[in-house]
């Protein structure tokens, strides 16, 4: 028989070693529900990796560590591992269906089986694995042969595991479709619609914030419910008309004004945009006032000096003058409670601010502090810049038969002086801080 030529034998050889390679590849690539199939619950050997000046040693240890394998539906959901036979630590797939490791809630730590043993280890995308123990019931191999292959089979099921994500989101737009598809109002004939206060307060007042939910009964029977009640028709699917108040995202937010909030009770009717027949549902709440109210009417801040700039100077400017505000309190009722009817006006125009009712056990704040003075400009040649003053506070006047009765705390603080500007040079003066403003006044008449 002719010999076969010594290229051809080479090239046989390259091949061969080729297809080996391929082989081992494939079998590193096999996916964590596999691998864990290998495996039983049970006492697993500890091996220990000890690290010295940058050697890696790998030490025995004397405590086995008990380990169990969670299964779910055919796939490995969950390892959990008694580290030293006493703490109990639980690792989650990365990957229902496909995993490449678990992973802990906890720590950094992963888990990954490899023809059974369990390296239990920490990952970085840059420098690969860095295992601490090996539980395996057989000898394991030095440390650079154990990274290398944990390394080599991360890297590799990364792809593999790529075809289960994109699987995976194909399959959940097709239940995200079909979810919106049965719950959407759009093509359904609707019933009624019935409209419910999830968690009503107790105390509703100004700015008070109502979770509103909403069931549409179909004709064949079928409830849709928003998702506050625990169901996914979503709100862009109706339109509602209120008083009283805005209604947006399940939420019902009080006016801010009483004057917004005819007799007294906030209303909401809603009706899906789909329905031409125009199916609607009501509901309707009384109002007690029992919550406390905030109103600001506080000075601005003076600015700052800035120098070299179009418009402004080194000095800071003042602040200004809270408002003066008269509050007129008359005693009322409303919706059985005894309440305080709110006007409150500038004092110096006359003009209507804002009106309110407040139950008689709550609290209106109210602040008219100055504005504090702007801060000198620093300089590196020349004086600093001055320091501007403080607004005053302003001055409440609370009038009527309520007065007595209402309960106010009032904020009406003068403005801080603001701070002179330093200089950078012995040749110049630093500028002067600003004064403070006077303290408001509340008078009850």
């Amino acid at each position: 028989m002719k010999k076969m030529p010594i290229y051809i034998q080479k090239i046989k050889l390259v091949l061969l070693l080729l297809f080996v390679s391929l082989q081992l590849k494939t079998n590193a690539q096999e996916n964590q529900n596999i691998e864990l199939s290998k495996l039983a619950n049970g006492n697993f050997p500890v091996y220990k990796i000890v690290e010295n000046h940058g050697d890696f040693k790998i030490e025995s240890s004397s405590k086995p560590w008990p380990v169990s394998f969670i299964k779910e539906n055919g796939a490995f959901s969950e390892i959990i591992i008694n580290r030293s036979g006493i703490i109990e630590e639980k690792y989650q797939a990365d990957l229902i269906g496909y995993p490449a490791y678990y992973k802990s809630a906890t720590s950094e730590i992963v888990v990954t089986a490899i023809d059974k043993k369990i390296y239990y280890y920490s990952w970085s995308v840059k420098t690969g694995a860095s295992i601490k123990y090996i539980l395996s019931e057989s000898n394991v191999k030095n440390y650079e042969n154990e990274k290398n292959q944990l390394d080599q089979y991360r890297n590799s099921i990364k792809m593999l595991q790529s075809d289960t994500r994109n699987q995976r989101i194909e399959e959940n737009n097709a239940k995200a479709e079909k979810l919106a598809e049965e719950n959407t109002l759009k093509g359904k004939t609707i019933k009624s619609i019935k409209i419910v206060a999830i968690e009503k307060p107790a105390e509703i007042g100004l700015l008070s914030i109502l979770a509103i939910g909403v069931e549409f009964e179909l004709a064949d029977g079928k409830i849709l419910k928003t998702k506050n009640l625990g169901g996914n028709t979503p709100y862009t699917d109706f339109e509602a008309d209120v008083k009283g108040g805005s209604f947006e995202g399940g939420d019902f937010k009080v006016a801010d004004d009483s004057r917004k909030i005819p007799n007294d009770k906030i209303e909401i009717s809603v009706w899906s945009k789909y329905d031409d027949k125009k199916i609607t549902g009501k509901y309707s709440s009384t109002i007690n006032y029992k919550k406390d109210i905030h109103y600001n009417y506080s000075g601005n801040a003076g600015a700052n000096g800035r120098a070299y700039t179009s418009g402004y100077t080194i000095n800071g400017s003042n602040g200004s003058d809270g408002k003066s505000v008269t509050i007129s309190a008359t005693n009322t009722t409303v919706n059985g409670e005894l309440v305080n009817k709110l006007i409150i006006t500038d004092t110096f125009s006359g003009k209507v601010l804002a009106e309110a009712k407040l139950n008689i056990n709550n609290t209106i704040h109210i602040n008219v502090s100055g504005g504090n003075g702007g801060n000198g400009s620093i300089e590196k040649t020349g004086d600093g810049g001055n320091g501007g003053n403080g607004g005053n506070g302003g001055k409440i006047n609370l009038t009527g038969n309520g007065s007595a009765s209402l309960k106010i705390v009032e904020t009406n603080n003068g403005g801080t002086g603001g701070e002179g500007g330093k200089t950078k040079s012995a040749a110049y003066y630093n500028g002067k801080n600003g004064n403070s403003g006077k303290k408001g006044i509340l008078i009850k008449q």
